[in-house]
């Protein structure tokens, strides 16, 4: 397909998502490089088929959409740029290591403000904060997950990741509306647009993200509590957003983490029914996986390890409250008897695997533990992390 193809392609999402509501004022162009590039990655690849191209594309509309209300809202409400984000709570890593579980029980505390799920596709007009969970949107999404888990569970289909209409979700939400996302790059069939979102500055992204922020508290107060394992990667930019960002990584056994984290690349990336070319994928995960960790750590030597919490995968599982006391104390935040039991309800109401267990192992993966000993090799040098036996 040549590139004016491509540029049509283009062209209909951006106009698509126009025709939504009327708007056409994107803000800054900053997303429409990311935007190109994914729609050259699926269409330069034989046998993309038209359902998964279309179910792809229109997200990519839905993305474009809200980005289009929040710049008009914006625009009509000036006084949200005067909001301040202050001492946010960021929570990363590398992908699959406890980061939701942080997530949901840090938005039991009513002080707190996470980014749900719901209003992170769909933020306009934010919501009060009496209205955040039963906002007819936030409904809406809820009977869309709820039909989504019956068809899973239906087809003995096990949910890898899921997130609550009305829970925390990742800041990848957000940042896909400025289209430098790993949320966009689970789905690609090439590594193009891989290899470019860990080159590009992320300034834009994040400066979007805090915009967006600053929108949503306007209506509903609170110190956000985020969360997205890939802000190890663009950490510095992060910073510059956030510069008193509080930051919490999550550690895990790094091989359990990469044999759950190939497993959930193999099923998004088949979305789009191209074959996945395992040779080309694979090396482009695991460069993915030493960044999750290197950046981290040179940040860290930079900044000082005062500016971190370490929060442990296996001490997580074993005492969760402990962790979340100790957290509460390293951020100087006070964690109320009220808090606790919430966070206690919320455990004994969430059993671990209620939505269908995984055994995550390396086998079959394309990938051996010796290919792994040197990507995390300073990462377990530097950490006493618990491994959790053979994968």
């Amino acid at each position: 397909m040549s590139f004016s193809q491509h540029t049509s392609r283009f062209s209909d999402l951006v106009t698509r998502a126009s025709e939504r509501d009327g708007y056409d004022d994107f803000g800054e162009d900053s997303w429409q490089e990311g935007l190109r590039l994914l729609v050259d990655s699926v269409e330069s690849v034989p046998g993309v088929d038209a359902g998964g191209r279309e179910y792809v594309y229109a997200r990519f509309v839905d993305a474009l959409r809200n980005r289009l209300r929040v710049v008009d809202y914006v625009k009509n409400h000036p006084e949200v740029g005067d909001e301040r984000v202050e001492r946010p709570l960021v929570v990363l890593g590398l992908p699959r290591t406890g980061t939701s579980l942080a997530s949901y029980l840090l938005d039991r505390d009513p002080a707190r403000r996470s980014l749900l799920t719901w209003e992170a596709e769909d933020s306009v007009p934010p919501s009060p904060p009496g209205t955040l969970r039963t906002d007819p949107r936030c409904l809406a999404k809820k009977a869309e997950l709820d039909a989504l888990a019956r068809g899973f569970e239906a087809a003995g289909i096990p949910m890898v990741h899921w997130d609550e209409a009305d829970g925390p979700t990742e800041c990848t939400f957000v940042h896909n509306q400025d289209f430098k996302a790993y949320l966009w790059e689970a789905f690609m069939p090439t590594v193009d647009y891989a290899q470019w979102l860990l080159e590009t500055d992320m300034t834009s992204a994040y400066t979007y993200e805090r915009t967006v922020l600053q929108m949503l508290q306007s209506q509903a107060p609170g110190v956000w509590s985020l969360k997205m394992p890939s802000h190890a990667v663009h950490i510095e930019a992060l910073l510059a957003a956030f510069p008193d960002a509080r930051i919490v990584w999550a550690h895990r056994d790094p091989y359990r983490a990469t044999a759950s984290f190939l497993r959930l690349n193999y099923l998004s990336r088949a979305v789009l029914g191209a074959r996945v070319d395992v040779d080309t994928i694979v090396p482009n995960v695991l460069a993915q996986l030493r960044e999750h960790v290197d950046r981290p750590l040179r940040t860290r030597d930079r900044i000082g390890e005062d500016r971190f919490f370490d929060l442990h995968y296996a001490e997580l599982m074993r005492d969760p409250i402990a962790v979340m006391r100790d957290l509460y104390d390293w951020a100087r935040d006070d964690l109320t008897t009220s808090t606790e039991q919430a966070m206690l309800d919320w455990l004994a109401q969430h059993p671990q695997n209620r939505h269908g267990g995984a055994a995550y192992s390396l086998a079959g993966s394309g990938v051996s533990r010796a290919d792994l000993d040197p990507i995390f090799h300073d990462y377990l040098s530097a950490f006493d992390i618990e491994l959790e036996g053979d994968v």
